[in-house]
């Protein structure tokens, strides 16, 4: 039996005159056993940017430049992509999207990204445009104040889908899987669960090599899960999450992890210390493990005031000082795609007090 996948991908970047817009489209009829559910092949079609997730594309950029001009911040470039899978008959089975942008603000440039399934028309207004406006110039650059340490920290759905994306990293990376398999059912953090969701939509329900395309547990109410068990028929490749690539011609894992952290729901704390967005450009990833925040960050009492704070820190010790989730879940698109609720930490005394973080205000 065969399928359809239309892959439509855009770049918009500003210009004295009309911003830029570049869509390209790539199409692949791919050959599925029926027996065994498994891509035996594929062939790449002719298409025209024309075509309906091409258009969905160029609306999206053209949508979020718009956005951006209404507002201070400057739009740096914007990202978006649609990718449709159609049966047999062309019929639509499914469809993604993804919008990031680079905003240049007063107070540096930051990302705004998402992602959903189904109607891509909804994605513009799901970012956060809003919220830039506190970051308009003149940039207000405070000084925190003097109990700032004792204050609980929360993580904003941005900063915090970092620290998610380092923590599945950390249990599913080649030495990440030797450490899930020996803390196995032991209870390292408080009642969080991490799931690694399948790229597969779930209107197709399996993979390209036919397993069933389910979520995996990485931690289940503070416990470390076993890791996801690699497929015998594509090294590395865990089962359910076997991607066909027409290029390559075989199998590869996913180009991004797909995550969603849930857990106890709490408030944010009136005096919390609040990291909203981090600063692009700055490496946050480090080869011993830690990932380094460097944010945007206010008080929530004093909200019009904004100052620099690099948080640092092994992602999964970061998270044994969570006190549980608040305020909506957000979809957030990156390097990865997380599903998260804002992340409410102890505060900087305790946390490094317990070993697990440093945390410094810089000024200017």
């Amino acid at each position: 039996m065969a399928e359809t996948r239309i892959r439509a991908s855009g770049v918009l970047t500003p210009t004295r005159g009309a911003p830029r817009l570049t869509v390209s489209l790539d199409t692949l009829c791919l050959g599925r056993d029926a027996a065994t559910g498994r891509i035996t092949g594929s062939r790449r079609l002719p298409g025209s940017a024309d075509q309906e997730a091409g258009k969905e594309t160029g609306l999206l950029l053209t949508e979020a430049a718009g956005r951006a001009a209404s507002g201070a911040a400057g739009l740096q470039s914007a990202v978006a992509q649609v990718r449709e899978w159609r049966d047999a008959d062309g019929l639509l089975v499914s469809r993604r999207a993804e919008l990031l942008a680079r905003v240049e603000t007063a107070g540096g440039p930051v990302l705004l990204g998402t992602s959903g399934q189904g109607d891509p028309g909804s994605l513009v207004d799901a970012l956060p445009w809003d919220e830039l406006g506190s970051l308009d110039a003149p940039f207000d650059h405070v000084r925190p104040p003097d109990d700032w340490r004792w204050r609980p920290l929360v993580l904003r759905p941005s900063p915090a889908a970092v620290l998610v994306a380092g923590a599945a990293f950390s249990l599913t990376s080649r030495g990440g899987r030797a450490t899930a398999k020996r803390l196995s059912g032991r209870r390292v953090l408080p009642p969080l669960t991490l799931t690694d969701l399948p790229s597969a939509p779930p209107e197709v329900g399996i993979d390209d090599l036919g397993a069933l395309a389910r979520p995996a547990p990485l931690v289940e109410a503070g416990r470390i899960c076993p890791p996801p068990p690699v497929s015998p028929a594509a090294t590395g490749v865990p089962i359910g999450r076997a991607l066909w690539d027409h290029d390559a011609g075989g199998i590869l894992p996913p180009p991004q992890a797909r995550l969603e952290l849930t857990g106890p729901e709490t408030e944010v704390p009136p005096d919390a210390v609040e990291l909203v967005w981090c600063v692009e450009g700055l490496q946050r990833y480090h080869g011993d493990g830690t990932v380094r925040l460097h944010c945007l960050a206010r008080t929530a009492d004093r909200p019009g005031g904004w100052f620099r704070l690099v948080l640092r820190g092994k992602p999964i010790h970061l998270l044994r000082q969570a006190r549980g989730l608040a305020g909506p879940p957000t979809a957030v698109h990156s390097d990865s795609e997380v599903t998260t609720r804002s992340l409410v930490l102890a505060g900087a005394t305790d946390m490094e007090g317990a070993g697990h973080a440093v945390v410094t205000v810089i000024t200017p």
